[in-house]
């Protein structure tokens, strides 16, 4: 037996999402300069929790064709803040791009990022909102504030990798 859901007060979803705003700054500011792996882990669960605190869920939706392991950078276009948090629990960390794009959302340190080869392979990600089984949100519906996503389900559509040169 699960137990049931309990409404939180706006005050209350403020003071929560000011302290895991609070931890995730801390928590990435313990992270030593040259640990990008445990960045990358403290990035993703910092994202995760903003996400879960706010009441936003997130759904992933697959690649037809798996993406490769490596070689490929990330192609996000212009995203919100929101939609940033949800690529960054949506995507493999090893992808090019998906240090900078954390470190753009949740701010931390600007350590230079492990050298990378050049990529061979553009990996395009698509978003979108809706709350509950609606229709897909306009661009200019989309809430700005976390606080205001309580509900919001964002969706991250991870697209077929693509050649840079367009074959």
């Amino acid at each position: 037996m699960t137990a049931p859901r309990v409404r939180i007060a706006e005050p209350h979803r403020r003071l929560r999402l000011a302290g895991a705003v609070a931890s995730v700054g801390i928590r990435s500011a313990l992270v030593p300069a040259g640990a990008h792996r445990r960045r990358g882990r403290v990035s993703v669960c910092a994202a995760a929790r903003l996400l879960t605190v706010a009441g936003v869920r997130v759904r992933v939706v697959p690649a037809p064709t798996p993406w490769p392991r490596s070689g490929g950078v990330l192609a996000v276009g212009s995203l919100d803040r929101i939609g940033r948090l949800a690529v960054l629990t949506a995507v493999p960390r090893g992808v090019g791009g998906w240090t900078e794009l954390a470190e753009q959302t949740l701010g931390g340190r600007r350590t230079p990022a492990p050298a990378a080869a050049p990529a061979d392979v553009l990996l395009p990600v698509a978003v979108r909102y809706r709350y509950g089984a609606g229709d897909w949100l306009a661009e200019d519906d989309v809430p700005r504030d976390l606080a205001a996503a309580v509900g919001l389900i964002v969706e991250v559509r991870l697209l077929p990798a693509l050649s840079p040169a367009g074959g």
